[in-house]
């Protein structure tokens, strides 16, 4: 799938063509129409869209004088009752200004409202509709509020809440039946997400944007959204971090990362100052581009990863210095893409065919492709995936996965911990290899890479893939990978998982885990499946101990086991325990009486198999602070786990229990001992 240049476009007219700041669509009786607007003493252009056709100019219009002088570069289509208008940023305006949009793609009559409740000075905004009312957002960046309006028939606006806020760039979006507002601060790389009531458009802050907070976006200058593959998904670039970040829209309105993306030499998105998301036939792809020349295209996975999918570099006779907007029209069998510059007039367009999009499918067992352009993932259990003819996309699941491409340019996309991965036809210079979510891969040379007589055997620290060329031939580094990797580097959203060391306390004795609700005893611990096999599955629990193992409808017997860290500054673990161990190790009773199973698993905190004086040490380690070699930990066991042979020379038990998960729920009972803390039990 690749980026083809097709024409600059451009009225003849400087105050039209130069210094375009905003693109914008709008649908009339099934035709596309793109707006594009200028800044002071500018105006606006309608171009109509159709495929496999030139865009065609279908009015124009100079700021009225009245407004020339004040007004931005920003132009946002909104409905007002009857009316569709492009509202624009005037200052010092006292109402929302804008142009009617009329349905041939003309452009009318200069509007202005009432008064705004926040001056009309508007940095951005946004439209929300809720069964039969709308409403509209709006950043007053005068007063340093944002207001909502509710929009009356007759395209009145009545505000109905302000709060204190400010923002450049704003995205209306929806989880579930419920509705949310994102918005982004560029100045103070501030994003915040607002719930909308259903009833009157209030915006009420949602405290859900913390896991997003270690990614470091900085300048967030565009966010988009689309619902796809069963969830809300949405896109945030940043431009001094020259990132693009990937997240999930929870229906609490919580945003959690799936993926962040970095610039390199090899795309064209640094200093990212917009991008465009749409989806096609149950795909989604993204358009991204700013200060690099150029624009860069990805795909996005079931599982919200970005893959990319080509760059365009500037060129002598395309427009592409310093993109500063972007517009993405699906009109027919294509993707028209129009990039609008801060040094070059008119523009830009490229197109993308999406003619040939095949099926996108996830599981396990034997997938099997289309004739067109396919997206296949790997489940949970052992999977084959044969993409069949087609440019096609596969994707390795948990478990071990055999990829077959089939005919066409395939992605062979490679997951961490995936188990072994074998590729049966891969054909050099024509099919790729994706191994961007490998964690701190950046070059070919960090491979272990050994040419084999039927193609090569790559190995990065755990992942092991057997690739096998299409024509039985050896490959050699150079054949698979080229100059080296071409796409974006990622970065692991997920570099706080696994077991914290600034976790809550957990709770001793018999704790209930059940997936879908939260779990205290569990606060901040990893939980791992390991289904009948297949390769384990890991998820991280938040604060509460809610967690999602995002496992496919079914049912699945396995092991389930839980790891947590321990807190020194909880205090559960004192000297008094390390005396205990003590008593235990010379042969003396606690000061309790006789120390049952449990008191002999936390007893042997170095987990040797016996209660020693190496324990009592350990423990008194982990009372004071001090690191030790054997750290203190949460241990999760079976409820019916039988612990009467367990003696202080015989301290043999096994963590975890069976599960079966059905349609991904579960619950379990388990015992929770604290290694160290034998006092409490």
């Amino acid at each position: 799938m690749m980026l083809q240049f097709e024409r600059v476009v451009a009225t003849g007219t400087a105050a039209l063509d130069s210094g375009i700041g905003d693109l914008a669509l709008k649908t009339f009786n099934g035709e596309t129409y793109l707006y594009s607007t200028t800044g002071p003493q500018g105006g606006i252009a309608s171009w109509h869209l159709s495929e496999n056709g030139v865009p065609v100019m279908q009015d124009q219009q100079y700021f009225d004088p009245t407004i020339a002088h004040l007004v931005g570069r920003a132009g946002t289509p909104v409905t007002l009752g009857a009316n569709n208008q492009l509202v624009l940023d005037v200052d010092t305006a006292t109402g929302l200004v804008g142009y009617d949009l009329n349905s041939d793609g003309t452009i009318g009559m200069l509007q202005e409202t009432g008064v705004l409740a926040g001056s009309g000075d508007i940095s951005a905004m946004a439209q929300t509709t809720i069964g039969a009312s709308s409403f509209l957002t709006l950043v007053h960046e005068d007063s340093g509020q944002i207001g909502t309006y509710r929009v009356n028939g007759d395209g009145s606006l009545s505000a109905t809440g302000l709060t204190t806020g400010r923002a450049d760039v704003m995205h209306t979006a929806q989880s579930g039946a419920n509705h949310f507002i994102i918005t982004a601060d560029t100045a103070s790389s501030t994003i915040q997400t607002f719930a909308v009531d259903q009833t009157t458009g209030a915006l009420t802050m949602v405290d859900g944007t913390s896991s997003i907070e270690t990614l470091g976006i900085g300048a967030p200058t565009a966010i988009e959204g689309v619902q796809a593959y069963g969830k809300s998904w949405v896109v945030i670039a940043g431009s001094d971090s020259n990132s693009l970040s990937v997240m999930t829209l929870g229906n609490d309105g919580s945003l959690g990362a799936t993926d962040h993306v970095l610039d390199t030499l090899n795309t064209r998105f640094e200093s990212v100052q917009d991008l465009s998301v749409v989806a096609v036939d149950g795909r989604v792809f993204i358009v991204a581009g700013g200060g690099d020349d150029g624009i860069t295209l990805f795909t996005l996975t079931p599982d919200g990863q970005l893959i990319h999918m080509d760059s365009f570099a500037d060129t002598n006779d395309s427009g592409l210095q310093n993109v500063e907007a972007l517009s993405v029209a699906h009109i027919g069998d294509e993707l028209q893409i129009f990039a609008a510059s801060q040094q070059d007039a008119g523009l830009t367009q490229l197109n993308v065919t999406v003619e040939d999009l095949g099926l996108v499918a996830q599981g396990y067992g034997s997938l099997v492709g289309t004739a067109g352009d396919d997206m296949l993932k790997g489940g949970i259990l052992d999977t084959n995936l044969d993409g069949g003819a087609g440019d096609d996309i596969l994707i390795t699941g948990t478990s071990a996965t055999t990829m077959t491409g089939g005919g066409g340019a395939d992605i062979f996309v490679l997951r961490e911990s995936s188990g072994t991965t074998t590729i049966t036809d891969f054909e050099a210079g024509i099919d790729k290899l994706d191994l961007s979510d490998y964690p701190f891969l950046r070059s070919p040379m960090q491979l272990s890479f050994t040419t084999t007589a039927q193609g090569a055997q790559i190995s990065y620290r755990d992942e092991m893939i057997e690739l096998n060329s299409a024509q039985g031939a050896p490959l050699t580094s150079a054949d698979v990978f080229g100059a080296g990797f071409d796409g974006p580097d990622h970065i692991p959203t997920n570099l706080g998982s696994g077991p914290d060391s600034n976790a809550s306390d957990g709770i001793m004795g018999l704790v209930s885990i059940d997936s879908e609700t939260a779990n205290p005893a569990v606060g901040y611990a990893e939980i791992r499946f390991t289904p009948e096999g297949g390769a384990t599955i890991t998820a991280q629990a938040d604060e509460q101990g809610a967690f999602s193992l995002d496992m496919p409808d079914g049912s699945f017997a396995g092991e389930m086991d839980i790891v947590k860290s321990y807190s020194h500054a909880s205090g559960q673990i004192t000297a008094l325990d390390a005396l205990q161990v003590l008593r235990i190790s010379v042969g003396l009773e606690p000061t309790w009486g006789p120390a049952a199973p449990q008191n002999l698993i936390a007893a042997d905190i170095t987990q040797d198999g016996t209660v020693n004086a190496l324990d009592a040490l350990a423990i008194l380690q982990a009372a004071v602070g001090l690191p030790s070699q054997h750290e203190a930990k949460w241990v999760f066991l079976d409820t019916d786990a039988d612990l009467s042979e367990i003696t202080k020379s015989n301290v043999d038990y096994t963590t975890g229990t069976d599960v079966t998960i059905t349609d991904g729920a579960f619950a379990a009972d388990m015992t929770s001992i604290l290694l160290g803390n034998i006092e409490a039990l």
